[in-house]
């Protein structure tokens, strides 16, 4: 909660950023997280995960969406294989109509539906 604090970043991102969820900082972020570990923000840098970015199609991924909003349990990822944490946001619209919006991100790579 300190580093929260300190730097004005949510406890969420910083909880996503430990946990391997959020693997790239922004440079606003990456500076306040250095100023307050008393590091250059090169020296954070250097410990953000470089991957090679393999294309997932738009197929892929609408299908993906529409079993998550069907409930489906135990999907993989389509980059890697490993398990998929999903959930359904509930947002509504300009004209107050709720809209389910599926999410999921990969528990060992960088895929993500936001």
């Amino acid at each position: 909660m300190g580093l929260a604090n300190k730097t004005n970043i949510k406890i969420e991102i910083l909880e996503d950023i430990e946990s391997g969820k959020e693997l790239f900082l922004s440079v606003t972020q990456r500076q306040q997280i250095a100023r307050v570990l008393k590091c250059s923000p090169k020296e954070l840098k250097k410990y953000e995960r470089e991957y090679e970015f393999e294309i997932v199609s738009d197929d892929s991924i609408e299908e993906l969406k529409r079993k998550i909003l069907n409930r489906e349990t135990n999907l993989r990822c389509p980059m890697c294989g490993e398990p998929l944490i999903t959930r359904i946001a509930k947002m509504y619209d300009l004209e107050d109509n709720l809209v389910l919006e599926p999410k999921a991100h990969c528990v060992k790579c960088i895929f993500q539906i936001k």
